[in-house]
């Protein structure tokens, strides 16, 4: 995992900001009064289902890559909009472009699902009338406490408004990743292996969440991070051996590359290459 740049332009996020997401939020509202008022939505009528058109632009932001395990879901699988806080417990956050990431199936079906933990107060459900608004002003101040606007939003005021939950999962849009994470390499097995960075409670509580909701340490991928390690290292072998400065200067970009936001397990990439003094920290 790698820290995430958020857009927060409304040309690329014209289907949810301004009068876009304040349509979206009354439909939201909608539901929520038709399903009783008890904050428990049934997401799977199409009509419900407006996330998907957010795909695209995730895409973009997580460089075509699971924004958790940073597989290449171009090449190999179709990916999901993933909703960060599940809108299950989360509702009123089920149309927030702050609570979406891009996450290949097998992070999101598979392991994730409905899961996240917290260890402070989790957020409050917004405080509605008992009944449907019934005028513009109503509905605005109704629309207003479901979820920040992404384009008049910061980065620092998403990071506050869900700074006390202190999740267990790391959000790479809020923080970065590794600040937390670490890689094990394993010759015999032939594996790379999430591991926390440093003593950190933060950073223990972090790998256990990536390995339980998120399967960061499932075989096939300890084994395709292996093939990258095994690559890499390789080609720093060979730098090692050449003598000429300009060579040496020519391969060590190269080197560099492979860890660029793009490239998949990039993480990964960047930990060895601090560690064999390759990269600035």
């Amino acid at each position: 995992m790698i820290r995430l740049p958020r857009t927060r332009t409304t040309k690329e996020l014209k289907g949810y900001t301004g009068a876009a997401l304040q349509t979206k939020l009354g439909k939201l509202l909608s539901y929520y009064y038709m399903d009783g008022a008890t904050g428990v939505i049934d997401f799977k009528p199409k009509a419900r289902q407006v996330w998907g058109k957010a795909k695209d632009q995730l895409k973009v932001e997580s460089f075509n890559k699971c924004a958790y395990c940073e597989a290449d879901t171009a090449v190999v699988a179709h990916g999901d909009v993933e909703h960060f806080r599940p809108k299950s417990e989360y509702w009123w956050l089920a149309y927030c472009f702050d609570n979406y990431t891009y996450s290949c199936q097998i992070c999101n079906q598979t392991y994730k699902g409905n899961k996240f933990d917290i260890t402070g107060a989790k957020l409050a459900a917004p405080i509605l009338p008992g009944t449907s608004p019934t005028n513009a002003a109503q509905l605005a101040a109704a629309t207003a406490s479901l979820c920040p606007d992404p384009c008049t939003a910061t980065d620092a005021k998403i990071k506050k408004l869900f700074s006390l939950e202190d999740a267990h999962l790391v959000n790479p849009y809020v923080e970065d990743p590794e600040k937390y994470f670490a890689w094990k390499a394993d010759p015999v097995t032939e594996e790379v292996r999430l591991v926390p960075r440093g003593n950190s409670a933060k950073a223990k509580r972090a790998v256990v969440a990536a390995e339980s909701m998120l399967g960061l340490n499932r075989e096939e991928l300890k084994r395709n991070r292996w093939v990258a390690y095994d690559t890499l290292e390789t080609m720093v072998l060979g730098f090692q051996a050449v003598t000429d400065t300009s060579k040496q200067k020519s391969l060590l970009e190269r080197i560099r590359r492979q860890a660029d936001a793009e490239q998949p397990y990039a993480g990964m990439k960047r930990y060895f290459l601090r560690s064999w003094g390759l990269l600035s920290p």
